[in-house]
């Protein structure tokens, strides 16, 4: 491109050089210092004084316009406030599998009601079952519901589902763990006073007498199945995480039939 001092002491650069006069301009250090007057010539050629003329602009001290044999300004990748964009590619997103943990996380599971049956009324207000008898343990039915939690990343997502399969009760006082496949059936008059429940109960060997505060500490725990489906941008995929458990717990005394008769 033919090159010329503008009156104000820039380079104009002019394009369409088809007798290849001109190269990637240089300047020396008198010229960007500004205090020595170049000498006639073409600047950029071989010919003596062929430099920028007097009083062009160039680059900072010590720098020349473009890099030997690059032809990329050579100050570009000098100075530190300049940086090239990164052209790199997009972020991966998230596969589904990661995507369903974290919608695992994010579940709001249901927690248990402690109902059991019987349930006596103490004089001291404590809740108590009969040591002996038949004790009927169930949760709400309302709860014994599928959950499910979404997590999308563009088009990749992963949707989570608990189902509920099992209702686990710990009677408190080291008996052992009895567990039912359901939410257990609520105690009704019509199945008798001595009737076992016909999915989920327990009875309670001895009393609670020697227990702190005469009472146990019941725990209702429900497990919990979890799936998950989704799509990794392309095809469908599933499959299972480990089951996960809600509890909630209760204290309850375990009394003698005798003492409620003489009670």
């Amino acid at each position: 491109m033919p090159l010329s001092a503008a009156a104000d002491g820039g380079v104009v650069v002019t394009p369409d050089d088809h007798e290849g006069f001109y190269s990637s301009p240089s300047i020396d250090l008198g010229a960007v210092a500004g205090s020595t007057p170049s000498k006639p010539g073409k600047p950029g050629s071989s010919e003596p004084g062929g430099v920028a003329g007097g009083g062009v602009a160039g680059p900072p001290m010590g720098l020349s316009w473009s890099a030997p044999g690059s032809g990329v300004p050579e100050w570009f990748t000098v100075l530190p406030e300049f940086r090239f964009p990164d052209f790199g590619q997009a972020p991966t997103p998230p596969s589904p599998g990661v995507l369903a943990a974290q919608g695992a996380e994010q579940l709001q599971l249901p927690l248990p009601t402690p109902s059991h049956s019987p349930d006596v009324a103490l004089p001291d207000g404590r809740s108590a079952t009969v040591v002996g008898e038949h004790t009927w343990y169930w949760t709400e039915p309302g709860r014994w519901e599928p959950v499910s939690q979404r997590v999308q990343a563009g088009a990749v997502w992963a949707e989570v589902t608990a189902s509920p399969v099992r209702l686990s009760f710990d009677p408190g006082n080291e008996q052992g763990l009895v567990s039912c496949p359901g939410p257990g059936t609520p105690y009704d008059r019509s199945f008798g006073v001595h009737a076992p429940s016909p999915d989920c109960d327990v009875v309670y060997q001895r009393s609670s007498a020697h227990e702190p505060g005469e009472q146990v500490r019941a725990q209702w725990a429900i497990t919990w199945q979890v799936t998950w489906r989704g799509f990794d941008g392309t095809a469908p995929v599933g499959g299972e995480l480990p089951d996960m458990t809600s509890r909630a717990t209760a204290d309850l005394a375990v009394v003698e039939a005798q003492a409620l008769s003489t009670g």
